[in-house]
């Protein structure tokens, strides 16, 4: 498992950390360790997902991760 930090722009609160939430839990190989408004911690199975798929869940939804 490798540990990735995300600075995540757009979230406005609880809800928008919901929505994460929910949305790297249906990426198999990845969870969310810590998250509050405008960062993550994420944590990545190499073998079974990547960190670039994680953020383009997350960019898909209307976010913005700078890496």
């Amino acid at each position: 498992m490798q540990t990735h930090s995300l600075k995540i722009n757009g979230m406005g609160g609880e809800h928008c950390v919901m929505l994460i939430k929910n949305i790297v839990s249906k990426i198999e190989g990845a969870s969310i360790s810590h998250i509050e408004v405008g960062r993550a911690d994420i944590e990545v199975d190499e073998s079974r997902a990547s960190k670039a798929n994680v953020v383009a869940a997350i960019e898909k939804m209307g976010y913005k991760v700078a890496q």
